[in-house]
């Protein structure tokens, strides 16, 4: 199942990363101590592990590396994912977690393409629930205690990854609580299991810090970033509630549905919480689904990789179905895997756009050694693969519009010393945001407009001269679901 859901995601690599891996990717690469801002030279509202793990592709080959580190990552979870059905639910589930955590994490209908913080969390999750698991298990005291305190550290390494990936401190406390209530475990056994995985998470969060700050960044900066910061997001996005928060949500809403994911979820609720052998962590995966849930609705923007948070949990209710009710298994997997194969058909022959690494290698081509770019709004790709530097730290739209809103940054940039050579406007809306801020005269009185490449207009400062930016690539595609 594991050799399957790589060659499945093989099959889908694009030409380019989306603006998310292209952003990381950037911070990624240029993320040291020298920096005035939280990440390097640029901000933005994720945890450090997650980054580190893009520096890494950074360095190593880039949005290459990136696609090889997110086979991993997926190959990780479903291995860890599989043992723990086994663990738990025996032989059938072992086989009926793999299936279907190997079709979820390779189909394009649950954003498990994107090499995302959500996709990169998963192995993190897995292991601490594997070890979750093994903790309720009839096994030796040093063996019970490793597991607590190894589930412990890896769901803070899921937390310093995404910030909202607590799935594994739910499925722990559930799991564990009705343990002991049902006998499993003594109350000593319990209150020693918790206060291990305390030391275990503890443990991870110094190290990751540690590493942080060797970089520059502040566990204060990564705090406010990290929560502080998405609450006022989150009130933003509900405040301005917009036409395209909308139609993200009817997109995932779709998506959702059509994976099959819930013809899983309702048999599971009929059958195999009611029947398991297992009801600590059949109750578990229960609530950590419900948490899911809460966790990608309260995202805010409804991005299908979102989805993904969900995978260990539906992965492992459908192990422990099987275990119990095989034919009932049967049919709802089977319309999982179809969902996936017909959506990575329509993947394949309609590829994504990626109108980013259009233009990205369009400024590529036009510029000279020294030139900087601003992406306004929302662009992190563009910078990744143009391979210029941006002046303006917000490389996504969010932090710029909750953090520069009156765009006083933006406009001290543009009427200062490090004025970027080449600003991309992103349409209408960053231009009426930039024309009631003053922005947009500043543009018009310096830049002339030289180009637009996949619906954005592309300037270059007054008094320089560049070769013509002249775009190549697919700038359109087709958008699942």
């Amino acid at each position: 199942m594991i050799a399957t859901a790589v060659v499945l995601r093989m099959l889908m690599l694009r030409d380019g990363p989306t603006p998310d891996e292209g952003g990381y990717l950037a911070l990624g690469s240029q993320w040291h101590s020298g920096g005035h801002e939280l990440y390097g030279h640029y901000w933005v509202d994720r945890p450090p592990l997650l980054i580190t793990i893009f520096a890494v592709a950074a360095h190593t080959g880039g949005f290459v590396s990136l696609e090889i580190i997110g086979a991993i990552a997926a190959s990780i979870a479903i291995a860890l994912l599989a043992s723990a059905g086994g663990r738990a639910f025996g032989t059938r589930g072992r086989i009926g977690t793999a299936v279907v955590a190997g079709a979820l994490l390779a189909s394009p209908l649950y954003g498990a393409i994107d090499v995302n913080g959500e996709l990169l969390a998963v192995p993190f999750l897995a292991l601490g629930i594997r070890l979750a698991v093994e903790a309720v298990q009839p096994v030796s005291d040093r063996r019970r205690w490793l597991s607590a305190a190894g589930a412990g550290a890896a769901a803070v390494a899921a937390l310093l990854v995404k910030q909202n990936m607590a799935d594994v401190v739910v499925f722990a406390a559930v799991c564990w609580g009705i343990a002991w209530r049902t006998g499993t475990l003594t109350r000593q056994a319990f209150f020693r299991l918790v206060g291990l995985a305390a030391m275990g998470s503890i443990a991870c969060y110094l190290v990751v810090t540690a590493w942080a700050m060797l970089h520059g960044t502040s566990p204060g900066g990564v705090y406010e970033a990290t929560y502080p910061f998405r609450l006022k997001a989150a009130r933003a996005i509900a405040v301005q509630g917009d036409d395209a928060t909308g139609i993200q949500l009817g997109r995932m809403t779709t998506a959702f549905l059509r994976t099959g994911v819930p013809l899983v979820l309702a048999a599971f609720a009929v059958f195999g919480v009611r029947r398991s052998t297992s009801p600590a962590v059949a109750l578990g995966v229960a609530v950590t689904l419900l948490y899911a849930a809460v966790s990608i609705l309260a995202g805010g923007s409804y991005w299908l990789h979102y989805l993904v948070e969900s995978v260990p949990a539906v992965a492992l209710g459908a192990g422990a179905l099987l275990a119990v009710a095989p034919r009932v298994y049967s049919v709802v997997t089977a319309v999982v895997i179809g969902s996936t194969l017909l959506a990575m058909v329509t993947a394949i022959r309609h590829p994504l756009p990626i109108p980013g690494t259009v233009i990205g290698h369009a400024l590529a081509a036009s510029a000279h050694p020294g030139d900087t770019v601003v992406p306004a709004f929302g662009g992190g790709d563009i910078v990744f693969i143009s391979g210029l530097s941006s002046p303006y730290p917000y490389l996504w739209s969010l932090p710029a519009d909750i953090l520069d809103h009156d765009m006083t940054q933006l406009t001290a940039v543009l009427a200062g010393p490090s004025a970027p050579t080449w600003i991309v406007v992103r349409g209408s809306a960053a231009v009426g945001r930039m024309s009631a801020h003053g922005a947009m005269s500043l543009i018009r009185d310096q830049y002339a407009q030289v180009a637009r490449v996949c619906g954005r207009a592309i300037y270059l400062r007054l008094g320089l001269v560049r070769p013509p930016v002249v775009g190549h690539g697919p700038c359109t595609g087709r958008l699942l679901p």
